[in-house]
This record gives C-alpha cells, sequence and structure tokens, in this order.
C-alpha cells in the first residue's frame, strides 16, 4: 500500500506531462485562431483551463500530501486516530475562495462574451459583407449580396468583416469554421447571426456540428479567403454546376454517378433534360427529398449545364 501511495506522485506528473504534450500539439488546444472573435474564444479556453488545471494540481498534490502524512503508520484498525479540531479561519478561506475564482472567471466571460457575439462597432463602420447561409440536407448554400450563390465553398475577401444570416431549410444543423469563431445554430424558421474578420488568406475548414441525419459527415465545406482582387474567381456555370453535384449530388448518388444510398444516375436520361431536372431537384422523386428547393435559377441551369458536360455520352448511350 505504501509504494502505492508513494507512486501517486509520479502518475500525476506523467499524467500533466503527457496533457502538455498533447496541448502542445493541438490535443487539448483549439486551432489557431484566424478571427478576433476566434482569438477572443481561444483566450476565454486558456484562462479557464489554467485557472482550473492549477486548482486541480493544488487540490490534488494536498490530498496526496494528506494520505501520506496521515496514515496509520502500521495501527490497528480498532484504533481511533488523534483528534483533530476544526480552524475557523482556515474553513471560511476555503468557502470564500472557491466563490472568489468562480465571480473572476465568470466576469472574464461576460466582458469578452459581446465581442465573440457582436461586431464591434468600430469594424462595423467600414462596411461588412452580408451572406446567407443556408442549411440543407446534407449540404451549405451561401447567397452573396449580388445575388450569387455557392454550394459548400464561401468566398470572401481578407480583414473585411463578414456577418452570416444563418438558417435551415430542413432540420437543425449548426454552422462552424474553428478558425473563424463559435458554432451556431441553423434551425428552420429561425435566423441566427454571427460574424467573423479572417485575418490571412487561405483555405478553412466549415462542419456541421450537429447530427443531422445518416450523411452527417458528408455534410462539410471551405471557406477561401482571398485577395479583394480574386473575388471575380468565385466560380460560375459549369464550374458552378461542379460545385453543386459535388456538393449535393455527390453525397448519395457518388462522385462519378455510380450511386451510394441513392441509386446510380450516370445514366440516367434524366440529367439530360433540363425541365425533368429542375422539377427533380425541386420537388423530389420517391425516397429523394427537395434538395433544390428554393434555388435560384444560376444554380439549377449551372448543374444542368455539368451534368451534360459530365455524363452526355454515358446517359446517351444508356
Amino acid at each position: 500500500m505504501r509504494r502505492v501511495i508513494l507512486a501517486l506522485p509520479a502518475v500525476l506528473l506523467v499524467a500533466l506531462a503527457w496533457a502538455a504534450a498533447a496541448a502542445a500539439d493541438n490535443g487539448l488546444a483549439p486551432v489557431t485562431p484566424e478571427s478576433p472573435n476566434a482569438e477572443a474564444i481561444t483566450q476565454t479556453y486558456w484562462v479557464i483551463l489554467v485557472v482550473t488545471g492549477v486548482i486541480f494540481v493544488l487540490v490534488e498534490g494536498v490530498l496526496v500530501y494528506f494520505i501520506i502524512r496521515f496514515r496509520s503508520r502500521g495501527r490497528d484498525r480498532s484504533q481511533e486516530g488523534p483528534q483533530v479540531h476544526g480552524a475557523t479561519k482556515l474553513e471560511v478561506a476555503s468557502t470564500i475562495l472557491p466563490v472568489l475564482i468562480l465571480a473572476g472567471i465568470t466576469a472574464f466571460v461576460f466582458v469578452k462574451l459581446p465581442t465573440i457575439k457582436n461586431v464591434p462597432e468600430a469594424k462595423a463602420a467600414n462596411g461588412a459583407l452580408k451572406i446567407g447561409v443556408e442549411a440543407h440536407q446534407y449540404y451549405w448554400l451561401f447567397k452573396y449580396p449580388n445575388g450569387r450563390e455557392t454550394v459548400n465553398v464561401l468566398t470572401v475577401p481578407v480583414n473585411r468583416v463578414v456577418t452570416l444570416d444563418i438558417t435551415s431549410a430542413d432540420v437543425a444543423h449548426s454552422f462552424w469554421v474553428p478558425a473563424f469563431g463559435g458554432k451556431m445554430d441553423a434551425i428552420p424558421g429561425k435566423t441566427n447571426h454571427t460574424w467573423f474578420q479572417a485575418q490571412k488568406a487561405g483555405v478553412y475548414p466549415i462542419r456541421c456540428a450537429e447530427f443531422c441525419g445518416i450523411q452527417h459527415a458528408h455534410m462539410d465545406g471551405v471557406v477561401h479567403v482571398v485577395q479583394p482582387s480574386q473575388l471575380v474567381e468565385v466560380p460560375v456555370g459549369a464550374a458552378l454546376g461542379k460545385q453543386v453535384f459535388n456538393g449535393v449530388c455527390a453525397s448519395c448518388h457518388g462522385l462519378s454517378g455510380q450511386g451510394l444510398i441513392g441509386p446510380a444516375i450516370a445514366t440516367s436520361a434524366t440529367l439530360q433534360d433540363p425541365k425533368a431536372l429542375r422539377d427533380l431537384v425541386e420537388n423530389g422523386s420517391g425516397k429523394m427529398p427537395a434538395v433544390g428547393r428554393g434555388w435560384h435559377d444560376q444554380l439549377v441551369n449551372a448543374l444542368g449545364a455539368y451534368l451534360k458536360q459530365k455524363f452526355g455520352g454515358a446517359a446517351s448511350g444508356g
């Protein structure tokens, strides 16, 4: 028993060393923040982790010390140990100190919360880019101020405030770009709001953080952060159609139209008939939901152009 007790501090030190190594490799740490609100979330995370970590080490350290210091030392189990009287000052301090610590953490969180949720006035004054985010099973539809729409790929300029109006067309989803801030629910019939300001050009993953159905894992996307002069690279025509097919159709029918949880479509004549295709995506058929209900004409036409390009030969020969 004594050996076990003496081994406890070593086990604790090994656990702390492992945790530190994991944190250094992003095992415990959030991804590197690339937006002011994401920085506020990361700062809050580290403050809470450090405070609670220090408390954990102190409490467990004192506990191990007491186990060793006041062990039985061979005394018979039936024999009572020395009686220890209460220490009023220590008891009062052990009650007040945790309250003060919790109050401090709460105050810090409430100071940071507005910077996470709301666009700072100074940043909003420079003109924010307002984008609509519509969640579907199983893709993200982005609506730009100029009327353009994209699927699963959001393209925004670097260093500009972007505000997002988030809703859902079917079930509950959750929009999350780890590098740009916290999760925001996408709920049918309700519009939620969030924002970010990408500080570095690059490609950042989008995740759905709410289980939304059997193809939930396929509901991802990316944010392309580019220089303002590169915004013209938002895809149109067949390039946009490819984006729509990969993000919407391929989730169920496969990237080659070979069929997954949905049937094979590579040789379907419907793909070559614009009217039949529009009716299919807007209204659904059988077990297929209305994946394109509410789509702008631009999306439907782009999808038709891409399908003709990709499956024209296969469909005509099928």
